[in-house]
Parts: C-alpha cells; structure tokens; sequence
C-alpha cells in the first residue's frame, strides 16, 4: 500500500495511510503515514468502537495537512484506550511502542502452553443449535445497524447461515461441494469457496457477540478470539475444514497458501501451513 501510495501521489493526489508495521513504513517512507498499536486486522482499533474510530480517522486526516513528507506519525492512546494496545492481545502481541515484529509475527511457533481446542466430533446437530442459539443476537445487531452485514460472500444470508457450516461439514466429510464458483471441479475453487463459508461464519459469530456484549465484552480481539475458538463448537469445525484445505492445497496453484491464511488466527490452532489439523472425523 505505501508503494501504491506514492505512485498516487505522482499523480498529483494527496494520500494518506495506516501502517500497523512501523519497520515497513519507515524503510518505504509513504508520503503521510500513521502508525497505530493494534493487532494485525485491526488498523482501526475495534469493532463497534466508534470513539477509537474516530480518534483514528482524525489524527489520519490531520496528516492531509502535511505538504511535505515523508510524514510517519504515531497514535497515542490515552488510559483507558490501552486495553487496545495489540501488547495486552495473543494476535499481535509482538506490536509495541516502537513497531511489530513482523517475522515473528508470522513465525509458525505458538505461544508456550496455549489451551487447545477441542478436536471437531462430526456432531453437526451440536453446531446447528449453536447456530440457532445466536439468531436472536444477531437479529439485534441487524436491528441497530439497519441490516448492515459482512454475512454474505459465499451466497448465505443471516437467514440461511446454516448452510455455510453445512457446506464445512461436507467438506470435512471429504464430500464435493455444489458451489457457485467457475471451475466447480478445480480444488482451488472448492477451497476458496470454504474459506468465504469460513468467513461468513466468523462474520455471523462476531456480530452476534457484539450485539449480546453491546460493544464491552468483546471489544478486545482476544477475548472475543478465546470465546470463538476455545468456546464454540463453529470453531472447532472451521478448524477442522482449515485442516483440509492446508492437506489439499496445490502450492503450484497457491504457493503462499493465501487460502489458508487467516481462517484461524495465529495463536490459536495449528499455526504451520505445512502442518495437516488434526480431526477426530474420519472422510
């Protein structure tokens, strides 16, 4: 992004970015930059935070003003903004004052003696309920932000969500999916298509906490992190499918297993791309 920013502003263009890797920013030197403490996919600090939104988007544009660069600036967070800080959070953890460390950021080593999570049974019943037990959350967090959804992208909706964990099950259980996509007998679409099911669950389950906690108990990324993957059944089972993408990818096709990447967080699960997750269903 900060290479695409200075390319713009060639142009003649004013920009500005967010840089949650200070180290990159300094050696690229954007035009305007800010540099803010929070975990990796997090540049604005937290969902439903509209305080720390702000605070961010202002001090961004602020930046606008600087006529000459490179400007890289850091956001400071005042006491009660520091439970944000990405030091006080299993992802990013390694981000501090002075910047994150990138390399081990994405190093394959886990935490030392992280909780496990539990191995998916093939109980999807179990999932359904859970499902069904969030719909009421999730209809009130519908409700506050006018129908407002990142539910959607594999072809679900709020309604329908079932069938994305459906969709992972089969999956899990070695079965071909019927899926939107071109190229329906390729791997690589099958796969992709499971990490957008993957990713409309998180979605789904993110939107739910937040409406249950209005905003309080799952504004830090980990704990609504510890809640999702330690605590839910659609954890286990985003795991387990997680797993089966890392054992059927072709790297020839996705040689940085971008896939992969994301559906479970860094600390949390098998972390190694090389790695297969374990599971106890048998295909």
């Amino acid at each position: 992004m900060s290479v695409i920013q200075r390319q713009i502003e060639a142009q003649g263009v004013t920009t500005v970015s967010i840089s949650l890797f200070r180290p990159f920013a300094e050696k690229v030197k954007p035009p305007r930059a800010l540099w803010v403490p929070f975990p990796f996919g997090r540049p604005l600090g937290a969902p439903n935070n509209k305080s720390i939104q702000r605070k961010v988007i202002f001090a961004m544009l602020d930046l606008l003003n600087r006529k000459e660069g490179p400007v890289l600036e850091d956001l400071v967070l005042d006491a009660s903004e520091d439970h944000l800080d990405a030091r006080h959070q299993k992802v990013g953890q390694n981000c501090s004052a002075k910047g994150c460390n990138f390399d081990d950021a994405l190093s394959s080593e886990e935490p030392a003696g992280p909780p496990e999570i539990a191995l998916y049974d093939g109980d999807f019943s179990s999932v359904s309920a859970e499902i069904a037990s969030l719909k009421r959350h999730h209809e009130t967090y519908l409700e506050k932000y006018q129908g407002r959804t990142q539910v959607g992208y594999s072809g679900v909706s709020s309604d329908t969500i079932v069938k994305a964990a459906q969709n992972l099950n089969d999956y899990v259980n070695k079965r071909q999916l019927a899926i939107p996509l071109p190229e329906q007998d390729s791997a690589v679409a099958q796969n992709a298509f499971v990490r957008l099911c993957a990713d409309d669950l998180k979605a789904y389950y993110l939107e739910s906490r937040l409406a249950e906690k209005s905003g309080v108990g799952a504004e830090n990324s980990t704990q609504y992190n510890d809640w999702l993957w330690y605590e839910t059944k659609i954890g286990s089972l985003i795991v387990a499918a997680r797993g089966r993408v890392i054992e059927t990818t072709d790297t020839k096709r996705d040689p940085n297993w971008m896939i992969a990447r994301a559906m479970v967080p860094r600390g949390y699960g098998e972390s190694g791309y090389t790695m297969v997750a374990k599971s106890k269903v048998e295909g």
